[in-house]
């Protein structure tokens, strides 16, 4: 498929498992938003700027997105890099929750957030604030400004953008 979708056949589209690419069926409803709103909205969106969530449900969860420390590399990018241990959150102390980290991939350059990870107790959910920053196109230094409610995991992603070095 081409970036829209398309196959070399015309007005047909693959989507999914099919596709290649990453097996989850969270992108494969992301393609299905592609083609609807491409063909159905006249459309022109491609699959290149979507931020990509990726989760495994162990105990504790990791929830990943973007680019990893070592895929940022290998593109060029100089990167700034934060990492946060979770037993230093206060709600993940409270709830007896003190294995993992969070870590956090800048792109020194722009300030923009290229990846994350969260291994720890939600982690799978606690991704999605930072892959929201990644799709808004912001600093990281807006999340370090975000006021987050105190005793609560989400307040870990802000300490990790504090953290940036």
């Amino acid at each position: 498929t081409n970036k829209k979708l398309e196959t070399n056949v015309k007005n047909i589209w693959a989507l999914g498992d099919c596709k290649g690419g990453p097996a989850f069926t969270h992108v494969s409803y992301d393609d299905y938003v592609i083609i609807y709103k491409n063909l159905l909205e006249g459309g022109n969106l491609t699959v290149n700027d979507r931020v990509l969530v990726y989760a495994i449900f162990t105990d504790p969860s990791l929830g990943r997105v973007g680019l990893t420390e070592k895929e940022a590399r290998e593109k060029g990018f100089a990167v700034a890099l934060a990492e946060y241990p979770i037993e230093w959150v206060a709600r993940g102390i409270e709830l007896g929750e003190k294995q993992g980290k969070m870590k956090m991939v800048v792109n020194k350059k722009t300030e923009k957030i290229l990846g994350a990870a969260i291994l720890s107790y939600e982690g799978a959910e606690l991704i999605h604030i930072l892959a929201a920053y990644m799709n808004s196109g912001v600093s990281y230094k807006v999340v370090q400004k975000a006021i987050a409610t105190h005793p609560t995991l989400a307040e870990g992603v802000q300490s990790l953008a504090l953290a940036v070095k």
